[in-house]
């Protein structure tokens, strides 16, 4: 009884007399009893942990009154968090949902209704389509785990597990070219109602962002990202969807921590998420056999089901077609998998058998798009810290012939956290196609704010790939070596390119042929999909009202058509072959010419 008058008392006093009531009786709110656990959900409960631990150890008036804002925020139990839409198929006609609750609240389902910014009366009218999930008790999952900052805030130990129901549901049959709004829950518990669009019929001219590598592990990794959000959200109002390329939290292994997955979704890129639709792939830190990442996103799994040795996570590696556009989700966290050359990184199973064949058959089946945009978290080149670690080389052995064959005119990568503009790579000889650029301005150059002295641009796609990396929206920079120090990294002997200190490409330092450098505040980019060109406008946020300045703009332009990919289909792999003749071989294409053996860009394999 006395905690109910009590949150009825704060519930109807004005914010102005909090302050009263705490300096007469602090004790109340303090109290180790008053507030159960089991009542509240997750992420309320322990964000009155945190406001009660640090009132406990200053009783100032700030820390009373942020004690008192978060009694009034806590949750009933049975409310939905973690909210999420992701797409999956076809963007015209679907589109799916995901959303946490506690364990044992196994009742779920989304409403929506085709209103742009409804309210809670839209939902109890005609016109509400109601689509049930699909409720999974998730594995007991460490909540503070490594993350330091969680177990000293909180005082729960890193120990410390729970269970989640993680709820899926996909809505079909939407009509084109429409704004709803959304909401996930049931009767008396419904979340927060957030908005997408879906595709037009004939979709024009549209926008979307991409943003990467938040790393959540503290108060401010999660506040420059969320800075980030609101910034994108207020500049780019109009986006369809945000890409994030991974690394969404910082905590990996089994030991990780769902308090920062947590946090990503109701702080960091809550008001990304209640605006439009995510397109996410795993990074290296999501990595973890607790499959926060499964349990987190609703994506298309078909790639996973279709091959043997499956990922980690599933729906990580999957595609869609967005007006001009075909998009490439894909991940390459699991090149081990089966197998691969551990001593010269020349292959793997993985990547030549699957990804490969996935690229392809994407390609071959979508010839008519315009545009071919790749989105993945490690980099094929980069700049900066990853530069020289040992996976690139693998990945540039495995996947070069596929962006060649595929021709992929965008990829859009992440992981290496400082924004750098790379190409058009020549993928025969990982050199800069400087024909295929133009429009260059020369700025002040030579330190970490732009390395190279370029800025804007416009670079043709025809014949090689275009890189992108848009720096991070949090907090953990990088930053660009020199032109010396990208020399002194280059090494041609195989006993010492996989020591992480080395790469294997020449001139590596030309390759960088725009911005480089580290904008030194959270970074998001609009990419806009025009008739004649990819615009590509970055922005760094410059506080917590939105407010944003310009750093980059960029063009990408194709005038070739995109042949129609071929997926090798009456070419096998064979014991004895003869000069001249095509084969297959751990997925990949290779053709034998005077007792040598090349691979479909020319170069030779020994």
């Amino acid at each position: 009884m006395k905690k109910f008058y009590y949150l009825l008392l704060l519930a109807c006093m004005p914010l102005s007399m909090y302050a009263t009531t705490l300096d007469l009786d602090p004790a109340v709110v303090l109290a180790d009893t008053m507030y159960e656990a089991a009542d509240y959900t997750v992420p309320s409960y322990t964000e009155f942990l945190i406001a009660k631990k640090a009132a406990l150890g200053n009783q100032s008036q700030a820390n009373l009154q942020a004690l008192v804002d978060k009694v009034a925020a806590l949750q009933d139990k049975e409310q939905p968090y973690n909210m999420v839409a992701t797409i999956n198929g076809d963007p015209r006609t679907q589109m799916a949902f995901c959303w946490f609750t506690n364990e044992g609240i196994e009742n779920g389902e989304v409403q929506l209704v085709a209103v742009e910014n409804a309210t809670e009366a839209d939902f109890s009218g005609a016109g509400v389509i109601t689509v049930p999930a699909t409720p999974t008790t998730t594995k007991v999952l460490r909540y503070t785990g490594k993350c330091t900052y969680a177990v000293n805030a909180t005082g729960i130990k890193a120990s410390v597990r729970y269970k989640y129901v993680s709820h899926k549901a996909m809505a079909t049959d939407l009509t084109p070219g429409t704004a709803y709004s959304w909401r996930v829950g049931y009767a008396g518990h419904w979340s927060p109602i957030a908005q997408f669009r879906t595709e037009d019929e004939n979709q024009g001219e549209y926008s979307f962002l991409i943003m990467s590598d938040s790393h959540i592990m503290n108060p401010t990794y999660v506040k420059e990202a969320r800075r980030c959000a609101l910034a994108a959200v207020k500049t780019v109002p109009e986006a369809r969807f945000c890409c994030f390329p991974g690394d969404f939290v910082e905590d990996g292994d089994a030991n990780n921590s769902e308090w920062e997955w947590e946090r990503w979704f109701e702080e960091s890129m809550e008001p990304v998420i209640k605006k439009m639709p995510m397109v996410p792939t795993d990074g290296n830190h999501d990595d973890s056999p607790n499959i926060n990442y499964t349990y987190h996103f609703n994506t298309d799994n078909y790639f996973n089901l279709n091959i043997t040795n499956k990922p980690q996570f599933e729906g990580i590696t999957y595609s869609f077609v967005y007006g001009d556009v075909l998009f490439l989700v894909f991940s390459m966290q699991d090149f081990w998998r089966e197998s691969y050359d551990q001593k010269y990184r020349t292959w793997s199973v993985y990547l030549m058998d699957h990804v490969g064949p996935w690229f392809r058959t994407q390609c071959h089946n979508n010839p008519n798009t315009k545009y071919r945009v790749s989105l993945a978290h490690f980099n094929l080149f980069s700049g900066s810290d990853h530069s020289t670690d040992e996976e690139p080389p693998l990945f540039r052995k495995c996947m070069l012939p596929i962006m060649k064959e595929c021709e992929i005119d965008v990829a859009l990568q992440g992981h290496d956290h400082t924004y750098e503009v790379i190409g058009p790579v020549n993928p025969d000889d990982c050199t800069p196609i400087l024909s295929a650029i133009s429009d260059r301005e020369v700025v002040a150059g030579g330190t970490n704010k732009n390395m190279t002295g370029y800025k804007g641009g416009t670079y043709c796609t025809d014949d090689g790939t275009f890189y992108f990396i848009g720096a991070t929206c949090g907090h953990k920079r990088y930053y660009p070596h020199t032109r010396q120090r990208m020399e002194n990294e280059y090494t041609d002997d195989l006993s010492v390119l996989f020591d992480n200190h080395h790469h294997n490409v020449q001139n590596y330092f030309d390759l960088f042929t725009g911005m480089f450098g580290q904008p030194e505040a959270p970074t998001f980019t609009k990419i806009t999909v025009k008739e004649d060109c990819l615009e590509f406008n970055s922005y760094t946020a410059d506080d917590d009202e939105g407010n944003v300045s310009l750093l980059n703009t960029m063009r990408i332009v194709r005038t070739k058509e995109h042949t129609v990919t071929d997926l090798h289909e009456d070419i096998e792999t064979v014991q004895v072959v003869r000069n001249g003749d095509k084969f297959m071989r751990n997925g990949q294409l290779f053709i034998l010419r005077d007792g040598r053996t090349y691979n479909a860009i020319g170069q030779e394999v020994k």
